[in-house]
């Protein structure tokens, strides 16, 4: 392998069309997140490629860092999202960001960080109507996805959410640097 440096300040090699970071990464080579501050057991991102922080995300959980008023992501743990989706009060404010999220016409994602099956072994007996089964979790599942356009991503843990974050909001970064106005030096 070959590696060619443009200059030295910037470090930055070339192989068969690619460009990767040589020395110490600026800040436009990571990815930024923005946590909402009401999230209460945030995600841990790999700090080399990620750098987050904290403040508002007037919808869901996740953004990207300047970019949080269009898109962003809701992260769900398998009792957050039983209870969202059983209790009527529960159920009314999970549409009502839904139906705020979709005024932006971007996808609406929720990474939840359980699989599947893990709500069939889930303990339902907390709710004493006798009336909460696993059958009505996956009905509302099935009306989040083919009702209301949800796109319902089952990470399996919480490393495996984080990934799945970071993977969607890369894509959002890379489409908003596309669509974004050049530079004035680029013409």
């Amino acid at each position: 392998m070959k590696y060619t440096f443009r200059n030295k300040q910037c470090l930055r090699a070339v192989q068969s069309g690619t460009e990767c970071v040589l020395g110490k990464p600026e800040l436009k080579d990571f990815l930024c997140l923005r946590i909402d501050s009401r999230e209460q057991a945030p995600l841990v991102f790999d700090s080399e490629y990620v750098k987050s922080e904290r403040g508002c995300v007037p919808v869901f959980d996740y953004a990207l860092e300047g970019d949080q008023n269009q898109f962003s992501l809701e992260r769900k743990s398998l009792a957050d999202f039983i209870q969202s989706v059983v209790l009527s009060k529960s159920w009314k404010r999970e549409l009502e960001k839904i139906r705020k999220a979709q005024e932006r016409l971007l996808p609406v994602v929720y990474i939840c960080e359980f699989n599947f099956d893990e709500i069939r072994k889930y303990d339902y007996m907390q709710f004493h109507s006798g009336r909460v089964t696993p059958q009505f979790v996956y009905r509302r599942i099935a009306e989040l996805i083919y009702n209301l356009n949800v796109h319902v991503v089952f990470a399996d843990s919480r490393e495996g959410a984080a990934y799945a974050i970071c993977l969607i909001l890369k894509r959002r970064s890379n489409e908003l640097v596309k669509t974004s106005p050049r530079e004035e030096g680029e013409k």
